[in-house]
């Protein structure tokens, strides 16, 4: 398998090669093209089937369907894109160790990258409530998306790392971890303080430059003045 990562860091798209009998798994609705000799196959609840399926809705993981691409011929081709605009990146499993990563972040993976739900205090990360932490472990490449660009920091003991934690996208899983409130943070969805998390060790962490939750905040901001502007609605008169 070969790869390209284009259109950076605001608009990434994917772009994988595969040979015969090649592979690479994605999320639904990440797939944007492939050429003819490429057979898309679902798989409902992984590998496992519907007994898999049924552990990770116990476990809150939401990615119950997954979409594998093989190729049935040489240098036949996918591009995967997220469904929303930034950047993506390669983690390499093989060499980092174990990662954790946000749920939403998880585009696409090798066959031999194993996926977990992480059914501890950690799946409460995010203050958005939508989102669990997933474990990612085995050999190969798997890559992930941001809001935004890819910031990349390395954790060493001596020089431990605070983040606002809806700016994390993935981390290694040796780093031991601290959640806290922060005053100087506010929380978008539920109002006041905000989280953050204190990584301290040895090991690295990936982080999306924009917090979508603020940016979808504005977003509705805006739409309530356009609708004052607009004058009263359909609903004003029933």
């Amino acid at each position: 398998m070969r790869y390209a990562i284009e259109k950076r860091p605001s608009y990434a798209v994917l772009d994988v090669t595969l040979e015969r009998g090649e592979s690479i798994e994605a999320t639904p609705g990440a797939m944007m093209t492939r050429t003819a000799g490429v057979d898309n196959e679902t798989n409902v609840g992984g590998n496992d089937g519907l007994t898999g399926m049924v552990k990770r809705a116990v476990s809150d993981e939401r990615g119950l369907v997954d979409n594998a691409f093989v190729a049935d011929a040489d240098e036949e081709r996918v591009t995967l894109v997220p469904d929303h605009p930034g950047d993506i990146t390669a983690v390499d499993v093989s060499d980092r160790g174990p990662v954790r990563a946000q749920s939403g972040s998880l585009l696409a993976w090798e066959p031999a990258v194993e996926r977990s739900t992480e059914v501890n205090n950690r799946s409460n990360l995010f203050s958005s409530g939508e989102l669990t932490v997933l474990g990612l472990s085995g050999q190969g490449l798997a890559f992930v998306s941001s809001y935004g660009s890819m910031y990349e920091v390395d954790v060493t003991a001596g020089d431990p790392l605070v983040v606002d934690e809806d700016h994390l996208v993935a981390w290694t899983a040796g780093l031991d971890m601290n959640r806290r409130k922060d005053g100087s943070i506010k929380s978008t969805v539920l109002g006041g303080e905000g989280f953050v998390t204190e990584f301290r060790g040895d090991g690295h962490v990936w982080l999306q430059t924009r917090d979508p939750l603020t940016f979808a905040a504005r977003g509705t901001d805006h739409e309530d003045e356009n609708d004052d502007a607009d004058g009263p609605s359909v609903d004003d008169f029933i």
